[in-house]
């Protein structure tokens, strides 16, 4: 039977974001007098919550990695007001989520991310209306690859982990919706730390449009 919820992670799937978490970044490493980070470098750097950003950041540019979690206020201060400037979604996206409404499925964003900056880049985007349920790496007790986020859209959607599939771009959404006992669709584009090949999802799409063929979502 065809499912009944789809579970997004935002950064690298839905929208790229790079260039305005690069630029809060590169905001907080000038405060420390420490060299910019790279549109090569930021993209290696994305994915698991704001403190392991600043972490990887203060390690790859002299810093203290230890202090990462102290500056985690003054990072989310330069971003939030200024998260959806460059921001764009993914070539698809908001036809694809129109698509998953008109045929019933239920949509929620699933990201490490903070809920409030994740709610200004949907609202932003004019993607807000077409998603349901947010949970940010801040709502949840654990951010992914905790399968407690997972666990939580689920609950909100009122759908079993049988009637769902989360969809990613890093091996942390896959270790959460394994560890939640849910399906893992990923993406090949986006910000990926592993080979896609090494994910362990059950599918890769190249697009996101291709959920729409996929058949674990086929009307």
């Amino acid at each position: 039977m065809p499912l009944k919820a789809v579970l997004c992670d935002l950064d690298g799937t839905l929208v790229d974001s790079a260039e305005d978490i690069r630029a809060a970044l590169n905001g907080l490493l000038a405060e420390l007098r420490l060299d910019a980070v790279g549109p090569e470098e930021i993209q290696g750097m994305i994915g698991d919550g704001v403190g392991m950003l600043i972490e990887r950041a203060l390690a790859a540019r002299g810093g203290d990695p230890a202090e990462a979690p102290h500056l985690v206020p003054r990072f989310l201060a330069l971003y939030e007001p200024n998260a959806a400037r460059s921001t764009r979604p993914y070539t698809g996206v908001a036809e694809t989520l129109r698509a998953f409404k008109a045929r019933g499925l239920r949509v929620a964003v699933v990201t490490n991310k903070p809920e409030a900056a994740t709610r200004e880049i949907l609202a932003s985007l004019a993607l807000a209306a077409l998603v349901e349920v947010i949970v940010g790496g801040d709502t949840a007790p654990e951010r992914k690859p905790h399968p407690a986020p997972v666990l939580l859209a689920l609950e909100r959607l009122r759908v079993t982990r049988d009637d769902a599939v989360m969809v990613g771009d890093n091996h942390h959404d896959v270790a959460a919706a394994r560890a939640a006992g849910v399906r893992a669709i990923a993406v090949t584009y986006g910000y990926s730390h592993v080979p896609h090949a090494e994910l362990g999802a059950d599918r890769l799409i190249a697009t996101f449009p291709e959920l729409l063929e996929a058949p674990e979502l086929s009307a």
